[in-house]
């Protein structure tokens, strides 16, 4: 069993990275305005006296005199406080979002440390327009991905993927499935605005930020579940699974698989909650 190194491999499995970016553009915010009702009762009306008309012909014997009861002291309930409504955030400019999401996830004690783009909001949002076409591009890395080189193993004759390279995805992994689902899907509200604004800016005005998340979560939802044990082939140029039906799967679902099946694991589960989350706050 000798160990064998493919350089054209790492720039491609270097694209694995952008996969968990998914879970940043549930960074970009929110907060729910609430009112309170409030009710009165009406003051209890005060008795009247009704004159009684008399007859001047024939007086009536004296009529006995009866004590009227005092009448019951109004109490007016104190109407419950009406709460002003929240002002509205002021968002940043688009272009200038990315301190403020930052800083949004930081106040909410939620780790930044993988966060690499200067275009926070406007790059999140372009992946994952892509992700949910099953489409994986390098130039929108928002997060740092595997610094270790992508590794294969050959056995008689066969070429496998080195269990160890799942290992590189360790880390980012850790990280993504640390993040508080709450607070992400919270960030997502508050900053739909600027959401909506960057897939207007791609061709999507009328899209909902939430729908694109769960059609991209979905995509991811969908790769298939392997062991450990992956054949490729290799064609000069870069490794193929040798399996057609994982061969012919999405990039991302694709890219998904490089991350070993105990990564993907952790991954979904953590999708899942997302996904239950955005859905029940619709």
């Amino acid at each position: 069993m000798a160990e064998h190194q493919h350089d054209r491999i790492e720039e491609e499995s270097g694209r694995g990275k952008l996969i968990l970016t998914v879970i940043v553009v549930l960074a970009i915010a929110v907060a729910v305005v609430g009112w309170l009702w409030s009710q009165q009762s009406e003051p209890t009306p005060q008795p009247v006296d009704i004159p009684v008309a008399v007859e001047a012909a024939e007086p009536e014997p004296e009529p006995e005199v009866v004590d009227e009861p005092e009448p019951m002291p109004t109490v007016e309930l104190d109407a419950e406080p009406v709460a002003e409504p929240e002002p509205e955030i002021e968002l940043p400019a688009l272009g200038e979002s990315t301190p403020e999401v930052l800083g949004y996830l930081e106040t909410a004690e939620q780790s930044v440390e993988p966060l690499r783009s200067e275009q926070l909001v406007r790059d999140a949002t372009v992946f994952v327009d892509n992700l949910r076409n099953g489409v994986v591009i390098r130039d929108k890395a928002i997060i740092e991905g595997p610094q270790s080189r992508f590794r294969v193993l050959e056995q008689n004759g066969k070429i496998y993927v080195d269990p160890r390279s799942f290992d590189r995805y360790n880390t980012v992994v850790d990280w993504f499935v640390s993040l508080d689902t709450a607070v992400l899907v919270q960030g997502l509200d508050r900053y739909q605005p600027l959401v909506k604004q960057a897939l207007g800016e791609i061709g999507y005005p009328d899209a909902e930020p939430e729908a694109v998340l769960v059609e991209a979560i979905d995509m991811l939802l969908a790769t298939p579940s392997v062991g450990t044990v992956i054949e490729l082939n290799d064609d000069k140029v870069m490794y193929r699974y040798a399996d057609p039906a994982l061969e012919s799967l999405p990039d991302a679902q694709k890219q998904m698989l490089r991350m070993g099946p105990d990564n993907i694991r952790r991954v979904k589960l953590k999708l899942e909650s997302l996904k239950a989350e955005l859905l029940a706050a619709q």
